[in-house]
């Protein structure tokens, strides 16, 4: 497999006493997505993130929700248990592809692709927020929001 470099955003949350919810926040973020009648195609999957040792064999598994966006870019909102509390993330990958700056074509379709991502991306959060209010989630931080990240499936 090729080397691929994807960026991206992400947004965290951390909940008090919310440990055993996390199946009840994948289904609500899915009947937020729902109610809102949001034009997101939403689904629960199981994402392997890195190669782990020996290859995929022992790669990390996370169940997530996933909204695929094109081609190039997935939202997945992740969540997991630390003791009594619940560590939510809701990220936009996006892999990166390179172009010739001399195709203006390109370069325009990359602008209109990257308000489509946006948007998606501020929908899939809105929904997941409203989903922590549905479930009187208690919020122990203030959230954390990154810029930007960079990943690499570099070795």
């Amino acid at each position: 497999m090729a080397n691929t470099k994807f960026t991206g955003r992400s947004d965290s949350y951390i909940f008090e006493d919310a440990g055993g919810k996390r199946d009840q926040l994948e289904q609500a973020i899915l009947n937020e997505l729902q109610a809102k009648q949001y034009p997101l195609k939403a689904t629960i999957q199981t994402l392997k993130g890195g190669k782990g040792l020996m290859g995929a064999v022992f790669a990390a598994k996370e169940q997530c929700v996933v909204v695929d966006v094109d081609s190039e870019a997935k939202i997945a909102i992740s969540n997991t248990t630390v003791g009594t509390y619940l560590y939510v993330e809701v990220y936009l990958m996006i892999q990166e592809k390179i172009f010739s700056a001399m195709a203006f074509d390109a370069a325009i379709g990359n602008v209109f692709k990257e308000q489509k991502r946006n948007a998606y991306y501020v929908a899939a959060k809105e929904a997941t927020e409203s989903a922590f209010g549905k479930l009187g989630l208690k919020l122990a931080n203030s959230g954390y929001k990154s810029t930007q990240r960079s990943v690499s499936n570099e070795g």
